[in-house]
This record gives C-alpha cells, structure tokens and sequence, in this order.
C-alpha cells in the first residue's frame, strides 16, 4: 500500500474492524445473559472530590466489579489482574496519605486559632473549634484504621479486591461464553 493509498482510501481502519464488532455484540448479549443488571450499574467514582476526605470513600464506593469485568475483556491475564489489584490499594493508600497531610495541617491551624480565641475570652468560638478539632481526631483514627486494613488484607481492603476478582473472573466467563461455547463448530 502506498502512501497516497494511506492518506486519501485504500484499505480503511473500519473495513478490518467488521468481525469484531460481531463479536463485540455476541459478548455484550452474553453480558446481559450472565449479569442482568449490567446497565444498571454506575461506577461512584466518576472524578475527584474537593475533599480529601471525601475522596477517599469516593474509592471505596468505586464499582470494582465492573472495573474488573472490563479488565478481563480487554487483558484476560491473571498477573495483570493481581497488578491491578496492587494499584488500587496503592491509590487508595495514597488518597490516606493525602487526606492526613490536609486534616494535620488544618488541626494546626485550628490550634492556633483555638489559643488565640481563648486569649480573646471568645469561649463559645473556642468550643466550636474544639468540636471541629476533635472531628478531625476522629478522622484521623478512621484513616488509620483504613490504613491498617488495606496493609493487613482485611476490611474495607477486602471488599475492594474480592469485587475486583468476582468481576474480572465474570469477565473470564464472558470470553469463554463468546469465543468458546456459544462458537458453531
């Protein structure tokens, strides 16, 4: 094929791609067939929060079934599966990280304004601050155990992963479904 061929005709990108889209379609009703409710579902995590803390219960919400069912369809491989399941744990360890470095900042900041207030006599702004001040403690803790669940396999880390693994081996089951059993031979 020549290059005037390959700039202005000659054999196009969406003439090859005729038999794939037969085989897009065929998994895509086998999808249905395997998990009804296949359109019903809307990933959580569609962009970032403007709350560090928010983001990272954004992450755990996240649709990691689905993520994985599609994981499968385009990568069938079981290391890429595991290397995907050490990405999320790492994403969600890095929002924690993230989120702690915001919440000690903002607790400085609060302390400063709590010693301040309380040299001004202004005991009602200084309990609302303490108030704020023991919110952000409380976070803090709920980080920490969310750390340690992620590190030890368990919890929150474990929901994560087991979703993971239930949607790519549905994924798995799709490709086999469509290539291998429902294949006229």
């Amino acid at each position: 094929m020549g290059i005037w061929n390959y700039v202005f005709g000659g054999n196009k990108p969406e003439e090859r791609a005729i038999p794939d889209v037969s085989l897009q379609e065929e998994a895509s009703r086998i999808d249905q067939q395997l998990n009804p409710s296949l359109d019903l579902r809307k990933p959580h995590f569609a962009g970032r929060s403007d709350s560090t803390w928010q983001r990272i219960f954004d992450r755990i919400r996240h649709d990691y079934e689905m993520e994985g069912y599609q994981d499968a369809l385009t990568t069938a491989d079981n290391k890429y599966r595991d290397d995907n399941i050490s990405i999320i744990k790492l994403d969600l360890q890095a929002d924690i990280h993230e989120a702690e470095i915001a919440i000690k900042e903002y607790l400085k900041e609060i302390d400063f304004h709590i010693n301040s207030r309380r040299k001004a006599d202004l005991h009602d702004l200084v309990e609302e601050l303490e108030s704020r001040r023991d919110i952000c403690l409380d976070r803090l803790k709920t980080m920490e155990e969310i750390k340690l669940d992620v590190i030890q396999d368990t919890g929150t880390s474990t929901r994560i992963v087991l979703a993971y693994k239930r949607g790519f081996n549905k994924g798995l089951a799709a490709l086999s479904m469509a290539n291998i059993i429902h294949r006229n031979v």
